[in-house]
């Protein structure tokens, strides 16, 4: 009876949290004043690198606005101002580029694009203050950066590891034991 209601509690959490995000964007747009977004009216805008330092040039590129078409990308909110998107080397895609401010703070950045026929497109570019650091993850074996262990970290995960070992053991005895309580 105990794991049914368990099965159900969780069940309801997660169909909970499924419709969190939707709802609550509508909810934001209602109080905004700002009219209802249907799924589907803001398409994928791909941001490449996705993380960049100032002074970085950055590609953008959609499937939004159909073959052959064209588009105009705004990139304002990371001093990139408006900039072009014309077809690329696949013609269902249009492509564009912009150069980040050297002047701006890190952060998440919207990028825009209006395509010619009106749909809109939208992306994230997170702008850093450094580049990138440490080990490189291709799975082919080490790198090359090295960095240093820190001794706090190490002893928390230590700890964690020890209390779950302990918690583990405890719980298979007492289960062996036939002891319920």
């Amino acid at each position: 009876m105990r794991r049914r209601t368990a099965h159900a509690l969780t069940a309801a959490a997660l169909t909970a949290g499924a419709f969190a995000g939707p709802v609550a964007g509508a909810v934001a747009a209602a109080d905004l004043g700002m009219p209802p977004f249907a799924p589907g009216d803001f398409a994928v805008l791909e941001v490449w690198p996705k993380s960049a330092v100032p002074g970085t040039t950055v590609t953008v590129n959609t499937k939004a606005c159909g073959p052959g078409s064209h588009a105009e990308g705004d990139a304002t909110t990371v001093g990139g101002g408006r900039f072009k998107l014309t077809p690329g080397t696949h013609k269902e895609v249009v492509a564009g580029q912009f150069q980040v401010a050297r002047d701006i703070r890190p952060g998440t950045y919207g990028i825009g694009a209006t395509c010619a026929d009106g749909k809109f497109a939208t992306g994230d570019l997170v702008v850093t203050e450094h580049g990138p650091q440490g080990h490189v993850r291709t799975g082919v074996g080490g790198g090359t950066t090295t960095t240093a262990a820190d001794p706090a970290k190490i002893t928390a995960g230590a700890a964690v590891l020890a209390a779950a070992a302990v918690g583990g053991t405890w719980l298979l005895r007492r289960r062996a034991s036939g002891t319920r309580s």
